[in-house]
């Protein structure tokens, strides 16, 4: 709360906490996970105000952002005209339009999850008209000027930013004709770059053409343009299951094991809602496998990384495995004042991120479903949450002994009759929300 104020500047690296008058990355605004790390738990923690310093900041800097990004692209030998309206951010950047580090091309289309997600929550269709959209909308257009048609069996296809011998690697075969890729892209900050069809790359683009395609449905607008995205999105290189029994972090089929600190080809899995056990089985056991490949020793100690896999380790329903995160997380990356580190004095997105894990541990709703205690860690036997928040605008309030829910209650803001569906004790349930008041 103290970083995020309405009307003041989102929290950087450090937040407000830093003490260096060179501060490490600058206390800049990271934007491969560490930014939006910081601004996970708002909504969830029904603090809707503190999340718009960020929402705020981003729209204020479009203007700055499609300049960068004009200049990027006369860089690379394209016509600055392809930006269209949208625009991409590098993975360092600030408040006075600088952009620094390592271009990240979808970097701009994981903040628009963030725009969604505050509407989810809210369910403020003014908002999502005024504010939402039309920053969703400008980064469709970009990415529908500069994704790249792959041809059959992945002809075109490039890595280390050249042609690649298609032929040499079997699983690009059964690619078709016109498939869809982000292009030059960079699983963060691991593998080759200048790849097309990066996992973490498709996945976020994907999330962005399905978030606005719901959007523009929402709002019964652009029904035309809408159709098209969808079109769109459909052609989309998808998620690949490896050799291994691995999701894919990329179209070739790479080693999968390493301690590397990123999890970026886990995006659909958390905080995006693409691959989930209901839905799509196989690939979260994909995922679920690659998380495991992912090591939890060495370069992995990190915050943020500690976090990120507590987060995806509750979306997978295991809240033994999450909570082995937290752990590792106190152990090696927290300081006695309970602020987190990497390798730092401070770095605040562990902080935040892992309060966004235990609050998935104990109430998820990305699936359409409010589910109850979905991960709970085995020696939170007893306890109780009030007034949590679930998409939909949907407070709740659970209490629980012995791992089991034994009293809960979804609340709505305003009175309605629609029904909703609560996953509690393994069993499905429909209720019709309260208001506070009954």
């Amino acid at each position: 709360m103290a970083s995020s104020r309405p009307g003041s500047l989102p929290g950087g690296l450090q937040g407000l906490w830093n003490a260096r008058i060179t501060a490490p990355w600058g206390n800049d605004y990271h934007s491969n996970i560490n930014f939006q790390m910081l601004y996970w738990f708002a909504e969830a923690a029904n603090l809707p105000e503190c999340h718009r310093a960020m929402l705020d900041y981003l729209r204020a800097m479009r203007e700055p952002n499609r300049i960068a990004t004009r200049e990027y692209l006369e860089a690379i030998g394209r016509k600055a005209e392809d930006a269209s309206d949208g625009w991409i951010v590098y993975t360092s950047h600030n408040p006075f339009g600088g952009h620094g580090w390592q271009v990240n091309l979808p970097g701009s289309a994981w903040y628009a999850l963030h725009f969604w997600e505050h509407f989810a929550f809210t369910s403020d269709t003014t908002y999502l008209r005024e504010e939402a959209y039309p920053v969703m909308k400008e980064l469709c257009h970009y990415w529908e000027r500069n994704l790249k048609q792959l041809g059959r069996g992945g002809q075109g296809f490039e890595s280390e930013y050249r042609p690649v011998d298609t032929s040499a690697y079997p699983e690009l075969h059964d690619i078709a004709e016109g498939t869809l890729v982000v292009p030059n892209g960079w699983s963060p900050e691991i593998g080759p770059r200048g790849e097309d069809g990066v996992a973490h790359d498709q996945q976020i683009v994907s999330q962005l053409f399905a978030n606005t395609v719901k959007a523009a449905g929402i709002l019964r607008t652009d029904s035309l343009w809408a159709a098209g995205l969808s079109e769109k999105l459909g052609r989309m290189a998808p998620p690949r299951i490896g050799a291994k029994g691995n999701l894919m972090e990329w179209m070739i089929d790479r080693e999968p094991v390493t301690d590397h600190r990123h999890t970026s080809h886990l995006f659909a899995v958390f905080p995006g809602n693409a691959i989930n056990s209901e839905s799509t089985p196989l690939l979260a056991q994909a995922a679920r496998r690659s998380l495991e490949m992912r090591l939890t020793s060495g370069d992995s100690r990190r915050a943020f990384a500690w976090a990120w896999r507590a987060c995806l380790w509750a979306r997978f329903g295991e809240g033994g495995k999450a909570h082995e995160m937290i752990e590792g997380l106190v152990r090696h990356n927290m300081l006695d004042n309970l602020l987190t580190t990497q390798n730092l004095p401070l770095q605040i997105d562990g902080n935040f991120g892992i309060a966004t894990a235990m609050h998935e541990m104990l109430l998820q709703s990305h699936s359409g479903v409010i589910q109850l205690l979905p991960a709970p860690a085995p020696g939170w036997t007893s306890g109780s949450i009030r007034g949590a928040k679930a998409r939909g605008n949907l407070e709740v309030d659970i209490l629980w002994n012995e791992g089991q829910v034994t009293r809960w209650a979804v609340y709505s803001t305003a009175p309605t009759d629609e029904t909703v569906t609560v996953k509690v004790n393994g069993l499905y349930v429909q209720t019709t929300p309260r208001t506070r008041a009954d």
